[in-house]
């Protein structure tokens, strides 16, 4: 069944006495299907974990409306929003005694009778979580006590025990190392292709929002919202506009920002025959070095010529070997000198 969440003419920000408040975006309209995962990018202050709360009726819109499948939020009770909408938060447990099952078996409470007792069915949804998301053996540790990663993980856990078509998440993968971002997005896209979530998540991450993303909603305080698939995004320039930083620029071909300053030291080209990892990888650290590497299909008897093979890396001028080198390091030692 296909569930939608739906934001129209949507302006959130703060009510602050008589000056009228503060407002962060005006006008939003966009939606979220089920099966989705859609990454909210856009610089500090520009409203994304206030969309979230708004979102979540956390606290009230300035004006406009939020949608779940045609009902308005302000239509829902408590209890019935629950059941919509799980959400992760950046907001730290103040409770320093409970542990991780305690925190995932808290995804439960809006199914719960009303003397809150636990069904058996409740309990195996818990245990199976768990254990599905690798969080099965943290069960009697304090959440206080976790790494950042396990702290996320038990808390999807809580959101997914919680068994709701929209999920909500600020910032999912801040402060987890990269073999950490990547198992959580995997796991976010898992839920949103196989168990048809629509799940909407806040995040600094470019370059992973850019990877695993349907859709980008680009925030901003002085421009409207804006949304569609990263490829359009990148290549019709809303994300450098939205980025725009003095001394920056978003480079499309790498997919990331870099500095203006960051001119070539040896303008002269360097030719990197694509055969292996060892070959991508002495491309980069030229381009890192100041040189101009291009990827090459086939050996090149002109200009500067590198390649990878038989275990060691080879450098040519104008077809004749300069040197053969065991390492990148002193490929790199060697063109410094040369060119």
């Amino acid at each position: 069944m296909r569930r939608v969440l739906k934001i129209e003419k949507l302006t959130t920000g703060y009510l602050a006495g008589k000056k009228g408040g503060l407002v962060l975006q005006r006008e939003m309209t966009a939606t979220l299907e089920t099966g989705q995962l859609i990454c909210v990018l856009g610089p500090n202050g520009a409203g994304k974990s206030t969309l979230l709360r708004t979102l979540a009726g956390f606290q009230k819109p300035l004006s406009g409306a939020v949608f779940y499948d045609d009902k308005p939020l302000t239509a829902l009770d408590l209890k019935s929003l629950a059941r919509l909408v799980s959400v992760v938060l950046t907001d730290r447990f103040s409770d320093l005694y409970l542990t991780a099952f305690d925190v995932v078996r808290m995804g439960r409470f809006p199914y719960l009778s009303f003397f809150g007792r636990m069904r058996p069915e409740d309990m195996q949804l818990i245990h199976k979580t768990m254990e599905k998301l690798g969080t099965g053996a943290l069960k009697q540790k304090l959440f206080y006590n976790l790494s950042d990663g396990e702290r996320q993980k038990v808390l999807i856990a809580r959101a997914l025990v919680q068994d709701t078509p929209f999920l909500l998440l600020d910032e999912p993968v801040a402060f987890i190392d990269s073999p950490g971002r990547i198992e959580i997005m995997e796991l976010l896209i898992k839920l949103a292709r196989e168990q048809k979530k629509a799940i909407l998540m806040t995040t600094h991450d470019m370059e992973t929002a850019l990877h695993y993303a349907d859709q980008l909603w680009l925030m901003h305080r002085d421009k409207p919202l804006l949304t569609g698939i990263p490829e359009d995004m990148v290549l019709q320039g809303y994300v450098g506009a939205y980025f725009h930083r003095s001394g920056l620029r978003f480079d499309v071909e790498k997919g990331r920002f870099r500095a203006e300053s960051d001119a070539l030291q040896h303008p002269e080209k360097v030719f990197v025959k694509n055969e292996s990892p060892e070959a991508l990888w002495l491309a980069k650290a030229l381009e890192r070095n100041g040189f101009q590497p291009e990827i090459a299909a086939s050996f090149s008897e002109k200009g500067w010529f590198a390649e990878f093979a038989g275990g060691k890396f080879h450098l040519y001028r104008n077809g004749k070997k300069i040197n053969t080198f065991q390492n990148i390091a002193a490929l790199l030692n060697e063109l410094s000198h040369v060119i």
